[in-house]
């Protein structure tokens, strides 16, 4: 039986569409690689750990990965919501270093943005942690 969208809680459907976006971003950024338009170093809000140094295989690997997690997570997979969680903490591990040099340099957008990255990672553990929402995923 399919899970009908009403049935889903209105986060996971968030964080599922966050990741369908990020997703294309990172396909889009991929090509954008191959035609030379960007540097490398464009990339590193949506790849974040220096990952984006690794070219335009890294971006479209995050973009897969990303599309498989927003599939899982619409369809109330479990091991979708634990992938999506350990990816979140990780990911606000790796953006420590970034935020720690812009607040030494005074940089404001920097810190905007790592901050922002930061902010929406908590925000998708908290969710995904919550009672409710993980006995809807155990129930699918």
């Amino acid at each position: 039986m399919a899970d009908q969208p009403q049935d889903r809680p209105a986060g996971v459907s968030g964080i599922a569409t966050l990741c369908v976006l990020l997703g294309l971003a990172s396909f889009g950024f991929a090509g954008l690689l191959l035609t030379g338009r960007v540097p490398l170093s464009a990339g590193a809000a949506l790849i974040s750990g220096g990952f984006e140094q690794l070219g335009p295989v890294a971006f479209v690997l995050n973009a897969t990965i990303l599309l498989l997690l927003a599939l899982g997570l619409a369809r109330g997979r479990n091991w979708a919501r634990r992938v999506t969680l350990l990816l979140a903490i990780a990911g606000i591990a790796s953006v420590v270093p970034a935020i720690s040099s812009a607040v030494v340099d005074a940089r404001p957008f920097a810190i905007a943005r790592e901050g922002a990255q930061i902010i929406v990672r908590v925000i998708v553990v908290f969710y995904l942690t919550q009672e409710p929402v993980k006995e809807w995923f155990l129930q699918h």
